[in-house]
């Protein structure tokens, strides 16, 4: 009897377990029927365990690995200092040990990029008279806006160093905000830049190196020059490249630079052009991720071809190979200009000429294209500081050439009021970017 019992309990429970389904599921149909599918399956579905694990946001990694240590090159007026990441996993660990090692000299520089913007506001009629506390609420105002719209483009790789440097900031006494490294990124794509890059290799040169130009014509006077700075981002995963941000502390960005496939990037302003915005990722940040990840100088403009571009900007890109590439871009469009490839070039208003082996764009174009026919086949390390001197401005920040061929580096930065290409190289060899 007691056998019978339990089998008929357990009839029972079967029989209750159905009716309880059924009820379960005409009440589904019911509110299926009456509130639509979406708000039914929706909860149902996301508070499934296994559904909140494959639909959870992923956290940013904020743990701090590694370490930096920093060296230099040159000497007196003329060094330059070198920052070395150690076993660094994430993002966020370069932009800690940047901050932590550097956050005094990061505050001066960005008081002094303040008192700048603040002094060109000087020149705007209507602003003139305002009090120093208006023009910088203007300013917070503009940047703020321009980051707002510029954020949605920006990788989250690049978002991470920026909270890392506030982090890291904040570790070495010294207290900022996030908002304030926005405005620092944004920035530069508010202004209209004028500078000049060439690049000659094979039969235009005389020692048989690819040798690269870049001069920046921007930003003489800010203070900057004071704090040259010689990143070296160690890569961090398989497939990045290490490269080299020849730049300024606490300056994230990057404008001018190399990494180990000895691929080099030179970069001008077109000035203000139609259909500009600023809804698009920052050209700063752009040329990081082109040298994190290309290979050679083809494979660089395919990054900066498909990218979501913003203004209007004019690229040289050289590599280890002899590859040697121009682009004119803007928010719209992307033209590319192989080296070798073609006897024009339209440039802007400009037809210019082009040369076998050589690649030329800048501030003074007719300039150039007078040097690169005067010296094609004649081209070494000293013709191109020669370049470099002839077709500077006085705003002059920074020079950098390239040997791609070797991935070595001759840096010349302002000193004072002198201009970069006035001043005296400082030679980084490839042989120093992972050295102790």
């Amino acid at each position: 009897m007691a056998a019978k019992a339990t089998i008929s309990q357990a009839n029972m429970l079967s029989k209750e377990s159905v009716w309880h389904a059924a009820r379960i599921a005409l009440t589904t149909c019911a509110l299926i029927t009456s509130l639509g599918c979406y708000y039914v399956v929706k909860p149902v579905v996301l508070h499934n365990h296994q559904a909140e694990k494959v639909f959870a946001k992923t956290k940013p990694d904020h743990t701090v690995t590694g370490s930096a240590w920093t060296n230099s090159v040159g000497e007196g007026t003329n060094r330059i200092a070198v920052l070395h990441f150690v076993g660094v996993t994430n993002y966020y660990s370069f932009g800690y040990h940047h901050g932590r090692i550097f956050a005094a000299q990061i505050k001066d520089n960005i008081d002094s990029a303040y008192s700048v913007a603040k002094g060109l506001m000087q020149r705007k009629k209507g602003l003139r008279s305002l009090p120093d506390s208006a023009k910088q609420a203007i300013l917070e105002v503009v940047l703020d806006k321009a980051w707002e719209r510029m954020e949605p483009y920006v990788y989250q790789c690049e978002k991470d160093e920026m909270e890392g440097i506030v982090a890291g900031m904040r570790a070495g006494g010294v207290k900022i905000t996030l908002k304030e490294v926005h405005r620092l990124i944004a920035a530069p794509d508010l202004t209209e830049t004028t500078c000049s890059a060439f690049i000659a290799t094979g039969s235009a040169t005389k020692d048989g190196h690819t040798y690269q130009l870049r001069v920046l014509d921007f930003g003489g006077g800010s203070g900057l020059e004071r704090y040259p700075l010689l990143t070296v981002y160690h890569s961090t995963r398989p497939g990045e490249n290490t490269f080299v941000n020849v730049g300024w502390i606490g300056f994230i960005g990057l404008v001018s630079g190399m990494n180990d496939k000895k691929v080099a990037i030179s970069e001008m302003g077109m000035g203000t052009q139609p259909g500009e915005t600023l809804c698009g990722e920052p050209m700063i940040l752009l040329l990081k991720r082109v040298l994190r990840g290309a290979d050679s100088a083809e494979a660089a403009t395919s990054i900066i071809r498909s990218a979501q571009r913003n203004n209007a900007y004019t690229y040289g890109i050289g590599d280890g190979n002899g590859g040697a590439f121009g682009m004119v871009t803007s928010a719209q469009s992307c033209k590319v200009f192989p080296v070798n490839n073609q006897s024009t070039i339209q440039y802007g208003p400009l037809t210019l000429p082009q040369f076998k082996d050589v690649m030329y764009a800048g501030y003074d174009s007719k300039k150039l294209c007078d040097l690169a026919d005067e010296m094609k086949g004649d081209f070494d390390l000293e013709r191109f500081q020669r370049i470099a001197r002839t077709v500077r401005l006085p705003s002059c920040l920074h020079v950098v050439i390239y040997q791609n061929d070797t991935g070595d580096m001759w840096i010349a930065n302002r000193h004072g009021t002198i201009p970069a290409a006035d001043c005296e190289y400082v030679k980084f060899p490839f042989s120093m970017w992972g050295a102790q």
